[in-house]
């Protein structure tokens, strides 16, 4: 196993640096452990083409080609597994869209979304829809799904995926983002935005693109189209209807900070929901920071969940909102 001297060796400084700013001395090992370690990888089972009383011979399948399978116990039907990942990839239980690979932490705020059936649901930044087809999982196939992405190439991967899964409840919108409260303001009953971020929560030693282009400038240009995104799904969103922001970052500059900005827009109100308590009990779950440099946060930003990385599960953001008017 690779050090943590030659592991700091790698990770950008600046990262390193903003990481020991921001977090305490056994937060900040316990990042840059996460950092070093092999990650657990995990499924879940597509429910729109397993009924519940089929999970059974899934997993025996899975278990006849080698793998150890193991569920997970924090959140239904995900599964973690050992063994040879092509063995699961070139299996006829992924190509037929029975099963998923996905990680633990993007399984977390469709869940807290809680999508209902025949609601009309957003879904900002949707590629390659992980997300958005465990929504149309959990919402039965039913309703609407309007699934926003602006690039051609990420959008093809989104229908196939769909496609796959069987998700035939969602409408493919090839826009941006923050131009979708132009035509539906007020529309939505629950919107999910999962943003385009720095993405140093998902920071591995073992895979080098997880942060060898990251840089601090970088921060600066996701919070901007960070604070234009989560504001057009706002707007979009009915009232009394609830928004899901989340990241897989781990700065505060694109997590409190943004939400903070927008508790302060005069155009809505928002108010911050509680997370329910078995995420937020997480071995890896942590208080939201709500002091950075000079600025005090709204003390509700408390009721979002902030999740250390681990070798099971990625950093994550997730602020749960309701809009009251």
């Amino acid at each position: 196993m690779i050090s943590i001297s030659a592991l700091k060796e790698k990770i950008p400084d600046d990262a390193l640096l903003l990481f020991n700013k921001t977090f305490s001395p056994s937060q900040y090992n316990k990042i840059l452990l996460a950092i070093r370690s092999i990650r657990i990888s995990t499924f879940r089972i597509n429910r729109i083409k397993v009924a519940n009383n089929k999970t059974g011979e899934i997993i025996e399948g899975l278990k006849k080609i080698g793998l150890k399978i193991k569920p997970v116990g924090f959140i239904k039907d995900a599964y973690q597994f050992e063994g040879k990942i092509n063995k699961l990839l070139n299996s006829d239980f992924v190509k037929s869209g029975k099963i998923y690979l996905q990680s633990l932490a993007s399984m977390i705020p469709p869940l807290i979304l809680n999508p209902e059936e025949n609601e009309n649901i957003l879904d900002i930044a949707s590629a390659p829809g992980s997300k958005t087809t465990q929504i149309a999982s959990l919402m039965k196939n039913t309703g609407i799904i309007d699934a926003v992405e602006p690039d051609f190439t990420r959008m093809e991967r989104l229908k196939y995926n769909a496609a796959t899964l069987g998700a035939k409840n969602i409408n493919f919108i090839k826009d941006h983002g923050e131009n979708i409260n132009n035509n539906k303001k007020n529309y939505y009953d629950r919107s999910l935005v999962d943003t385009p971020c720095s993405g140093e929560g998902r920071f591995n030693i073992f895979d080098k693109k997880t942060y060898s282009a990251w840089g601090k400038k970088n921060i600066l240009k996701y919070s901007n189209i960070q604070k234009k995104l989560l504001r057009s799904t706002i707007l979009s969103t009915k009232i009394n209807g609830i928004i899901v922001y989340s990241t897989c970052t781990l700065n505060v500059i694109e997590n409190e900070n943004i939400v903070n900005t927008i508790l302060d827009d005069n155009e809505f109100e928002i108010k911050i929901l509680p997370i329910e308590k078995k995420y937020k009990d997480l071995t890896e779950s942590i208080n939201p920071i709500l002091k950075w440099e000079d600025q005090n946060f709204h003390p509700s930003i408390n009721n979002s969940l902030r999740i250390l990385p681990s070798n099971r599960i990625e950093g994550f953001f997730i602020c749960k909102m309701i809009k009251i008017k």
